[in-house]
């Protein structure tokens, strides 16, 4: 170590003191020589020990073989530490590029060719580099076409700007963070797959050079660099085709690549593929990953690292005005380039927005050129971002000064460099003396106040999750006059703004690698099970998952149709503030078949999307049930014959054109104009939710003549007799016409073929005929037609549904679903406990958690991984369910997730508990259940007013006393309204999305003893409740005695406080310490 004493200090006595330690006294760059024969003996084990396909293969002298091999074209490379050999590499310059430029995007690396010259304009010698800057001061071999003419001839200068210092690093010096290796920034926004809102044109206030200059430039630089590999040079790549290192030195594995470059002085690029199923490891984290084209079909991941990456020295500082020409050329494929340079050029004239936010503008700079740009301005809402993010997950706010958040606005780095990008935001964040640093990823239709571009470093920063917030009463927190207080929270919590996805870095995330995933894996279907697996997987902060694919016939579902019901985990905001497509490819297609041995699927276009993982939560849709015998159903409550074959024999009933059903969104949004374009009465024929939202979207657009036709069912959809007559009560006055227990048995159509009316079994007497010009069915959800098929033909076990195990495994090892489609194996003799029951995002969060340990080892493994073998999983979140019914009632349903059970029949048992329920005219209809533990089990509520949904449905799993001794004020008559009563303030906290936190941390507190070696007031209390469930008075009175006198009251009081402290934010009404 080495002590270094302060700057003007002569006295040894001084009692600061700074050590440094260098890399190369620790951990020596590595001596890379040609390999010999003899070195065989000291890597054989390696290899050994790593993989022994090679040595069965080859036999056990292969690689002294490969060695003796070597030629013009091959070389093989040693790295040796104390005489003994630790590594080696093959490399080779037999390269099929053209393969690879048909299967990756390599425009950004020139197509791995040198370019011809076409003439001696400054323009065509620029483009030749590609990029790409002088590289002298790596590699003794220079090409001599790569000369600082060819090169943006720029100064190196910097501003004043309280004395920022320049920061340089040797790359040789400095250990290289982990990179996900992305392409250009015109090319990045095909590997992230962000809406193109954030890449658009936009237009600038600023002057910048002039526009017919500009497209003169861009034109010539479009002509030269051609969108495919045509008029092209020599190929200029060679590639690595076998490497191996001690992992006690395997983040050294950089020594290697001067070396090799030495070997092929007219090679500007070095080339890596790898399966995708492998991880990266430290040698492609300075790498680039090139993106795959849509259309390959190559088994490999593509890595590329240029000779100019090894350059010796780089340097980050603010811009200038003489940067402006090569910040324009680094970003002249940049859709946004114009708000770029706008942005950049307000920082040059006043280092200040227009609105006086503080702006900053960073380059860097290698061998004299631009190679990077960020544009960051100050973020002002970070109140905002801390209420409505979980930015607390990995910050606290309390350590970070106001200024020090930026929000990174512009990011741009060039291709050859992209393994620097941590390393480039790290120093802006220096620079800028910033700690945090945020990006926001709008949707396509959101109009920004700011214009952004798409950054770079997008891989680089961490997603950070949504925050679930309270519905405030305001008008109650004000205060009546006289009252002088206001308890309203501050404006950033109520601050209305568009949705969007936060993407956030800070100092301590730019040290912390991050995980590269390759494999890829394929959802098909975008039902709640899938969004929640993907969501996981996407928020997870030390993974990062490139390869990720939902197959859906209409992408993700980012509307909400008021003729469908809602499950309340997936609303439009929320998908907008998840941005899913910024992380996954979509695939806008049905899945038609699956190839389990060659691992792909197929789609109804043709294309094959392949998978090392798929993922099935298709789910189940509505069908148009029309009269058919019962061979040709394929329900998911019956065995399903096996032979599709068979059953594509039975003549199919075709619907006629005036015959629908609700099986897509797109479907549910249109189902207004569809029926308007069929005059005359529609027929609605079923008895489920589906049907009454329908209904009322019908009567909202305006349609009268409307037939309800209803099938007996053992149970209604509401499960509550006084829902179903206040819901029929509001169809019949708004001129619905209702036919209860009757059986579609047929149609009835004119000689042109169209609609004229339907036949009707009921359950008792003669047939009936009603006139109708057009009908939607939506009785029964089944599995649709063409995933059965798919299902069925790739021979995994179909018994009425999908057949897995409690993990979610199919009877293939890498095919996994969950949801609806799915049912468990008979030999666990629970058939009605299906996946359909439960909360689909709880599930798909399970599902996810039961993946990840593939791909991270260390990630922690499930709580029910000791379950018996036979022992099913248990999920614990209510089943939600939200709907607008005929009447514009509001209708909202929070139940425990069980097998449907009629409501008359539940409360005949003697543990059913009871039931607490207010009802008014003008307020609607409140209905609490509490099992025999005085938790809430059930919550139904029905009122034309708005319900806060995400207030009430966090009532949920509380016990009574939480709720202000609910049941006392309920039987002494103080709660007449239960709408009103969870509106006042005093009810808040239940709502907020960290107090379910507080309950499992006092419980925490309610299991430690007094002292050591006694029981604690919960054991006590457990013992009790397991030698008699009712507990005496007597026993009561002395348990509240004993926890007055405990240490755990304390310990929660200060928990609590200390709870409201923190959050005061969102909680500012309730009382502090010092006012208890």
């Amino acid at each position: 170590d080495l002590r270094h004493l302060p700057e003007a200090v002569v006295s040894t006595q001084s009692t600061g003191r700074l050590f440094a330690c260098q890399r190369h006294a620790h951990v020596p760059q590595l001596h890379i020589r040609e390999a010999r024969p003899e070195d065989n003996d000291d890597l054989a084990p390696l290899f050994t020990q790593q993989n022994k396909v090679l040595s069965e293969t080859y036999g056990d002298y292969f690689l002294a073989e490969l060695i003796e091999a070597q030629d013009d074209n091959h070389k093989a490379l040693v790295a040796e530490v104390g005489g003994l050999a630790i590594g080696f590499m093959c490399v080779s310059t037999e390269v099929d590029v053209e393969l690879l430029n048909q299967c990756f995007e390599l425009k950004p690396y020139t197509f791995l060719h040198k370019f011809k010259k076409k003439g001696d304009t400054a323009d065509d010698q620029t483009s030749i580099a590609s990029d790409s800057v002088v590289e002298e001061e790596v590699v003794e071999e220079v090409d001599e076409d790569l000369t600082r003419e060819e090169t943006l001839d720029l100064e190196t200068s910097s501003v004043d700007r309280k004395a920022p210092s320049q920061t340089s690093v040797k790359s040789g010096a400095v250990e290289v963070v982990s990179s996900k290796g992305e392409v250009s920034a015109a090319e990045s926004v095909r590997s992230v797959s962000i809406p193109p809102s954030h890449v658009s044109e936009q237009q600038s206030e600023v002057s910048e050079k002039p526009k017919e200059e500009e497209e003169e430039t861009e034109e010539v630089e479009e002509a030269v660099v051609p969108e495919e590999p045509v008029d092209v040079g020599e190929p200029t790549a060679f590639c690595i085709q076998l490497f191996c290192i001690d992992e006690r030195y395997e983040m050294r594995s950089i020594d290697f690549m001067a070396e090799a470059f030495k070997r092929f002085p007219d090679k500007d690029y070095c080339v890596l593929t790898i399966p995708h199923t492998i991880s990266e490891f430290p040698l492609l984290q300075v790498f680039a990953r090139c993106t795959p084209k849509p259309t390959s079909t190559l088994e490999q991941e593509l890595y590329v690292f240029h000779r100019s990456a090894l350059l010796q020295s780089i340097t980050v500082r603010f811009g200038t005005e003489k940067d402006t020409a090569g910040i324009s050329y680094i970003t002249r494929k940049y859709k946004g380039k114009s708000a770029v340079l706008a942005d950049y050029s307000q920082y040059l004239a006043a280092l200040r927005d227009e609105d006086g936010t503080p702006l900053y503008g960073i380059v860097m700079e290698c061998g004299g050129q631009i190679i990077g740009v960020a544009v960051i301005r100050a973020e002002m809402d970070t109140e905002y971002l801390r209420s409505h993010y979980g930015l607390e997950d990995f910050i606290y706010f309390t350590q970070h000064s106001p200024r020090e958040h930026g929000h990174l606005f512009h990011c741009a780095v060039s291709a050859t460099f992209t393994n620097f990008t941590k390393f480039f935001l790290r120093e802006c964040l220096r620079l800028c003396e910033l700690s945090c640093l945020y990006y926001n990823v709008y949707d396509d239709e959101t109009l920004q106040d700011k214009p952004q571009s798409t950054v770079e470093a997008l891989h680089h920063l961490v997603q950070i999750r949504p925050r679930r917030q309270i519905k405030y009463p305001v008008e109650l927190l004000k205060g009546s006059p006289p009252a002088t207080y206001n308890n309203v929270p501050i404006e950033g919590v109520l601050k209305t703004l568009p949705p969007f996805a936060l993407f956030h870095i800070n100092r301590k995330l730019t040290l912390e690698p991050k995980m590269v995933i390759n494999s890829r894996i394929v959802v098909v279907g975008a039902s709640d099970v899938s969004l929640s697996f993907l969501e996981t997987l996407i928020l997870c902060p030390h993974m990062h998952f490139n390869n990720l694919v939902l197959v859906s016939p209409e992408g993700l579902p980012l509307t909400a149709p008021s003729s469908l019901p809602s499950s309340l985990s997936y609303s439009p905001d929320y998908m907008k503030k998840i941005s899913l497509a910024t992380s996954c490819n979509i695939v806008t297609a049905k899945m038609t078949s699956i190839n389990r041995a060659e691992q792909y699927v197929e789609v109804d276009d043709g294309h094959k999307v392949q998978y090392d993982y798929l993922v099935l939560c298709t789910g189940s849709q509505f069908q148009c049930s029309l009269p058919q015998t019962e061979e040709k159903k394929l329900s998911v409550s019956s065995p399903v014959s096996r032979d599709v074959s068979a059953v594509a024999k039975i003549p199919p009933v075709v619907p006629p054109p005036q015959a629908t059903t609700l099986d897509s969104v797109s479907k549910a949004e249109g189902i207004v104009d569809w029926v308007n374009s069929h005059p005359g009465p529609v027929a609605v024929y079923g008895s489920s939710l589906t049907a009454y939202t329908t209904i009322q979207a019908l009567l909202e657009a305006g349609v009268s003549d409307i037939v309800s036709i209803q099938p007996p069912t053992p149970v209604s959809c509401f499960n509550n007799p006084q829902i179903l007559q206040i819901v029929e009560t509001a169809m019949a006055e708004a001129g619905v016409q209702i036919k209860k227990d009757f059986v579609l048995s047929g149609l009835n159509s004119s000689e042109e073929g169209d609609l004229t009316g339907v036949e009707l079994t009921p359950s008792q007497g003669a047939v009936e005929t009603v006139p109708c010009s057009s009908l939607v069915t939506l009785q029964d959800k089944i599995i649709d037609k063409d995933t059965f098929g798919g299902i069925n033909n790739s021979c995994l076990v179909f018994d009425g549904r999908l057949v897995i195990d409690t993990d979610c495994h199919t009877n293939d090892p890498v095919i996994y679903a969950a949801g609806p489609l799915t049912k468990y194996k008979r030999a666990f003799y629970c058939d009605e406990f299906t996946h359909n029951i439960y909360c689909s995002k709880e599930i798909g969060e399970r599902l996810a958690s039961i993946m990840l340990p593939i791909f991270d080892p260390s990630f922690p493994p499930l709580e029910e991984a000791e379950l018996q073998k036979y022992e099913l999983p248990r999920y614990v979140r209510p089943k939600q369910v939200y709907a607008k019914l005929p009447g514009g009632y509001h209708y909202l349903n929070v139940s425990k997730p069980q097998p449907l059970v009629d409501l008359q029949t539940a409360m005949m048992d003697p543990n059913y508990g009871r039931e607490l329920i207010t009802e008014d005219k003008d307020t609607g209809y409140f209905r609490l259940h509490l099992n025999q533990y005085h938790t809430v089990e059930t919550i139904t509520c029905l009122s034309k007013k708005e319900i806060e949904l995400d207030n009430i449905c966090q009532l949920y799993g509380l016990h009574q006393e939480y709720m202000n001794s609910l049941e006392e004020r309920f039987d002494g008559g103080l709660i007449t309204d239960f709408f009103q009563y969870f509106r006042e303030p005093w009810s808040l906290i239940l709502y907020h999305d960290r107090f379910a936190e507080l309950r499992e941390e006092i419980k925490e507190l309610l299991t430690q003893p007094n002292n050591p070696g006694e029981e604690s007031l919960s054991e006590k209390v457990c013992q009790l409740v397991d030698e008699d469930l009712a507990i005496e008075e007597k026993t009561k009175l002395a348990l509240f005695k004993e926890y007055n006198d405990s240490l755990a009251k304390q310990s929660i009081e200060n928990r609590l406080f200390s709870y409201l402290s923190y959050n005061k934010y969102h909680l500012p009404h309730y009382a502090g310490r010092n006012m208890a």
